[in-house]
């Protein structure tokens, strides 16, 4: 069992590098239950719609330098660790909503929705 640990969480829109405080990816599968009539009154039929990918990250705001978060299109999201030994990236990034949160003990953070188009994992 590997002692490293994921480290680093870069969001690149336009060639540019954004550093993450957080991110955290949903894989939605598509399966879902079909409800029938039946004497037992259970499920027992299901169906496979699309999957998707959504991403909620949050991104350090930048004092000089900042970009129309809400306008991110073909974004890349990377999750690795220090070391190189793990990497999941997601592509085809589009923000669909974007927040702010402000705290006194910590740094101004920009939370950003998205949907990914793509996951590549690599080991």
């Amino acid at each position: 069992m590997s002692t490293e640990v994921v480290g680093t969480i870069v969001l690149t829109v336009d060639g540019v590098e954004y550093d993450c405080a957080s991110a955290s990816p949903k894989m939605v599968t598509g399966k879902k239950p079909v409800p029938t009539m039946n004497r037992e009154g259970r499920t027992r039929k299901k169906t496979k719609t699309t999957s998707s990918i959504t991403l909620s990250v949050d991104v350090i705001i930048p004092e000089t330098g900042d970009i129309d978060w809400a306008g991110i299109e073909d974004g890349r999201v990377t999750i690795e660790s220090l070391d190189g030994g793990h990497r999941t990236t997601y592509t085809g990034c589009e923000a669909t909503d974007v927040s702010e949160s402000y705290k006194l003990d910590g740094e101004a953070v920009r939370t950003i929705e998205m949907f990914a188009l793509d996951k590549i994992i690599e080991n």
